[in-house]
């Protein structure tokens, strides 16, 4: 990376740009084969929205070398956002090998903090930021990988975007992601291939799960693969699931969504009008990535959502009368008009609303010490000089208890296989862990999901 901050005092000091991303190639046809497709989670239990300029990206090796940069065009990458929505850096022609870590190279003074008040505050950052990849990357240059990595450390707040560190690691292979608006390339039963907007339209090849949940434009429940691709059209999808480093994504929720081309507006409401269903908004940003900017963007608004879905971040339906003064909104709308002597009038189609910020989802991993079936818990100690820190204390071990909804799953010593085992398989002294969860004490964690690999 030395050559790379080498270029430090020759880079310009980029403009904050609104919302959403810049840079790369919008052409599908460009191709991703050989590139590192890295989604990011944004999701930090935080209400402030942070964007950097990444000027330059590289894949470091093992011995701590690093490739040359592959960021095509600088890029705003949204590092944290309440609601959760994921972005995306493309790392083009990557070279085959096995990989460590990520390093992003942000532009000085391109950081910028979206408070929940509406005011915008610089960010600074380290220059540098490296991103472990705990179980490699094993990357060849004849295909495409996809990595997921997300936030472990301290969330952003009001006071203190001045400084913030982001502390991101990668996710394992089967991380859980949602992409809101996959464009249907073309079906393949019993699935698709979807172009996502937030990589340059890379295609995902998407299957289902199961247990997986469909949905139509209505919300209204479909009953099964076919019935749901049947109905597909020229519709938008969005995809909720475990996301492969091969670039397949096996969905848990697959919902239809109208296609809608007009850029998403993000602000805050500022007053509520029951009688008409209509409500003033802020704006604060808008995400183009579905067609062009606004320009210039209004300051305020009245929304029109008296045909348009209410929705939490997690898809669950909400009513008018659940919206509060200064809820953060985002806004897929149809039209727009302009009313002598009023507000610009936009009629939604969808309006997601974030009464509280989606929680930060970190991972951790060691080795593990012991297993209780009876109890069904696991005893985790850290794995060589790597510490396990909860809630910023680093801890001598930590209970992991399971249930029946806990995934457990076994990862091939060699190559990507993966297969879901019990309890009692997982092998004390011999097996090196990985688990998501929530905190439950100071070195205890009630365990979603836990692989491991023989060590």
């Amino acid at each position: 990376m030395r050559h790379l901050l080498r270029l430090l005092p020759l880079l310009p000091i980029l403009a904050f740009p609104a919302c959403g991303g810049s840079g790369g190639s919008a052409d599908p046809a460009a191709g991703t084969t050989g590139a590192v497709l890295v989604v990011v989670d944004t999701a930090t239990g935080s209400d402030v929205t942070i964007q950097f300029q990444v000027e330059a990206a590289a894949l470091e090796y093992p011995d701590g070398s690093t490739t040359g940069n592959l960021l095509a065009n600088p890029h705003l990458v949204t590092l944290a956002d309440p609601a959760g929505a994921v972005d995306g850096l493309v790392l083009r022609s990557a070279p085959s090998g096995e990989y460590a870590a990520i390093r992003l190279l942000l532009v000085p003074g391109s950081g910028s903090a979206l408070l929940a008040d509406g005011s915008v505050l610089p960010a600074t950052g380290t220059v540098d930021v490296r991103v472990p990849i705990p179980d490699r990357l094993l990357h060849s240059s004849l295909a495409t990988s996809w990595l997921v990595i997300g936030h472990n450390g301290q969330a952003p707040t009001a006071g203190s975007t001045a400084a913030w560190r982001p502390q991101l690691s990668a996710r394992g292979d089967g991380a859980e992601v949602a992409f809101d608006d996959l464009q249907v390339a073309f079906v393949e039963r019993p699935g698709f291939t979807g172009l996502a907007a937030e990589l340059d339209r890379a295609p995902l090849r998407v299957s289902f799960a199961g247990d997986c949940a469909y949905r139509d434009r209505d919300d209204n429940l479909v009953t099964d693969a076919n019935r749901f691709l049947d109905q597909i059209g020229d519709d938008r999808v969005r995809v909720r699931g475990e996301l492969r480093r091969d670039g397949r994504c096996v969905a848990r929720e697959a919902h239809r969504r109208g296609r809608n081309d007009n850029p998403r507006l993000i602000g805050r409401i500022a007053a509520l009008e029951p009688t008409t269903l209509t409500f003033v908004m802020d704006v604060q940003a808008q995400n183009p990535r579905g067609g062009p900017r606004l320009n210039p963007l209004p300051a305020q608004i009245r929304v029109d959502v008296d045909g348009a879905r209410l929705r939490r971040p997690n898809q669950a339906p909400i009513a008018f009368a659940d919206l509060q003064v200064g809820h953060l909104v985002k806004v897929k709308w149809s039209s727009r008009s302009a009313p002598a002597g009023e507000l610009p009038l936009f009629v939604a189609t969808e309006v997601e609303v974030t009464g509280s910020a989606v929680p930060m989802q970190p991972e951790w991993q060691g080795r593990v010490d012991a297993v209780d079936t009876v109890a069904r818990t696991i005893t985790v100690v850290p794995r060589n000089d790597d510490p396990i820190v909860i809630d910023g204390v680093s801890v001598p071990s930590v209970v992991l208890s399971v249930d029946d909804d806990t995934r457990i799953e076994r990862r091939a010593r060699q190559g990507n296989g993966v297969t879901t085992i019990p309890l009692g398989d997982i092998v004390p002294d011999s097996d090196r862990i990985w688990w998501r969860g929530t905190v439950t004490g100071p070195d205890t964690i009630d365990a979603t999901w836990v692989r491991v690999r023989e060590d």
